[in-house]
């Protein structure tokens, strides 16, 4: 994509029509959608693309089987709809993965409900781009769980659904939206919003050199997810919106919990449906809901740790799994609506769209309707200000995504990864997931770049710092450990050894001083803190 300082000069030479504030994977697409009528879009973001929810998730995209028990029949159809066309126009970014659905004697959900759900599911998941769904033996189970609890174990129903890397998704989106004519700018931050004859006018601040400068526009379309509420109020306007909720996962390393794909469970706890997610070298076990604290960062606690790690250990006993084989966290925020309902898994995965003068609001949804919700939202603003190509669908429906794939990739077989002392052949099955169809540029340009092959850790290459910052908006250390790449959320001393090899390469691309150079060191180091905080939690140490 262009560099930044391009991008800026674009901008100064006219205003946008549209204005999107908010850089997660609901705004960047709807600056897709937008660009792909022929508007003229802007889309900023406060921090990095992805910074938040969309960094954050459980990294599904899926149509949602247990909302079928809240007969959320629509929510289901559309997601399974939304799921099939990432499937092909992500292909790369997203791919299909096995769940696996045990049951045990006792369980809310016996062999013939599953089945029943099962059926249903692939009734209302059109196109069935996944095939169907089958009914396993308890030796097919034991083998896929190894250690799976064996008293009581019935069987267990296995389906296809999608999984991606939420962050390079979006990032993915974001570069399709600038191929598609439109200015994305991180940080880059809204302060104020102001309706005016013409539209809006809207003060920004640069916050790489905390620049102050304005731009009107038509229409501005507030896009900030959890964070929704606080720009409404920037903008005058009132209201609650959404009622986030805090998820949270536990990276455990795959030899401590193996399993065939991914595994959809009751929690032995409380009953609650949790995931178990195959990543390359790592297990990830997921999630809590829990009402948000306002102001505070997500992160998890020690609370949730152990629920977690309850959860999964009353799966699969034989684990044994502690906090010791606990290597990170990540937690993020759902921006659900507001709702009277007290139980956060209960409240809505729906979005809400709501047109104020110039000023849309968009808040709710899951990850893996974004491209719907931006098409409603799209078609009601063009319609509204007579602009841009208006028809019966959106573009973004048959419009592949820029470095994705031309055919969708087989189910990965998590066995595969291994490790990869700068190997491209061993890191090629991590590098498609992450660069899609880029991957043997990435190879050919970390060969070329000083030190390129030398590795980070088991699927990360030095010269991807230098990728990262030419061609693909990488600002910051933070962006490039935890969002451009998973090395944050491996072993903290692997992170921390790389630090400095890390910020030196970063200090050289972007032209960094000594002071620049410490500071971001020093929010590395807090971005690595957050992740790991809990430990101070624990009743070992008081």
């Amino acid at each position: 994509m262009p560099l930044r300082e391009e991008r800026l000069r674009d901008l100064e030479q006219r205003d946008p029509d549209v204005l999107v504030v908010g850089g997660g994977i609901t705004g960047v697409g709807i600056a897709l959608d937008l660009a792909l009528r022929g508007v003229r879009t802007l889309v900023v973001e406060k921090e990095d693309w992805a910074s938040a929810t969309s960094s954050a998730s459980s990294r599904l995209i899926h149509g949602g089987l247990r909302y079928l028990e809240q007969y959320e029949f629509g929510l289901v159809r559309d997601s399974c709809l939304e799921r099939g066309l990432l499937l092909r126009n992500a292909a790369g970014y997203v791919w299909p993965e096995r769940f696996t659905f045990p049951v045990h004697r006792g369980d809310g959900v016996g062999l013939a409900k599953l089945a029943a759900g099962l059926a249903l599911y692939t009734l209302v998941s059109v196109p069935r781009v996944l095939g169907v769904p089958h009914l396993n033996s308890k030796d097919t189970v034991r083998a896929r769980i190894p250690g799976i609890r064996d008293d009581g174990l019935r069987g267990a129903g296995d389906y296809l659904d999608g999984a991606t890397d939420d962050a390079r998704l979006t990032l993915a989106i974001v570069a399709s939206a600038i191929e598609a004519g439109a200015l994305a700018l991180s940080r880059t931050e809204a302060l104020r919003i102001e309706k005016n004859a013409e539209g809006a006018r809207t003060t920004l601040v640069d916050r790489l050199t905390e620049r102050e400068f304005s731009v009107s526009s038509r229409a501005v379309v507030l896009a900030a997810g959890p964070q929704v509420d606080l720009l409404r109020e920037r903008a005058n306007l009132g209201g609650q919106y959404v009622a986030p909720t805090r998820g949270s996962h536990l990276v455990l390393p795959r030899k401590r919990l193996p399993t065939d794909g991914a595994v959809i469970f009751p929690s032995a706890v409380d009953g609650r449906i949790m995931f178990l997610i195959p990543w390359p070298h790592y297990t990830i076990v997921g999630t809590t809901d829990l009402d948000a604290v306002p102001g505070e960062p997500a992160r998890a606690t020690w609370d949730e740790v152990d629920y977690l790690l309850r959860s999964a250990n009353g799966l699969v006993p034989a684990a044994q799994l502690t906090s010791d084989d606990v290597v990170s966290t990540w937690a993020g925020l759902r921006p659900l609506l507001a709702a009277d309902e007290s139980d956060p898994s209960s409240r809505s995965r729906e979005e809400r769209i709501e047109r104020e003068g110039p000023l849309y609001t968009i808040a709710g949804g899951k990850l893996t309707g974004y491209r719907s919700m931006a098409e409603k939202l799209c078609d009601q603003l063009t319609s509204d200000l007579a602009i841009g190509a208006r028809g019966s669908s959106s573009p973004t429906r048959e419009h592949r995504l820029r470095g994705a794939l031309h055919q969708a990739l087989a189910r990965p077989r998590w066995s595969d990864f291994g490790n990869t002392s700068g190997n491209f052949e061993a890191i090629e099955p991590a590098w498609s997931k992450r660069y899609a169809a880029w991957s043997s540029h990435v190879q050919e340009f970390c060969s070329r770049a000083p030190e390129g092959r030398r590795p980070l850790d088991e699927e990360t290459l030095l010269g991807e710092v230098d990728w990262s910052v030419r061609f693909e908006d990488c600002l910051t250390a933070e962006d490039f450990f935890f969002r451009r790449t998973d090395l944050g959320f491996g072993p903290r001393s692997r992170a921390e050894d790389s630090a400095q090899v890390v910020l030196e390469r970063l200090s050289r691309a972007l032209g960094w001083d000594e002071a620049t150079r410490e500071r971001e060191g020093a929010r590395l180091s807090s971005a690595l803190d957050r992740t790991h905080r809990w430990r101070t939690e624990s009743p070992r140490n008081p």
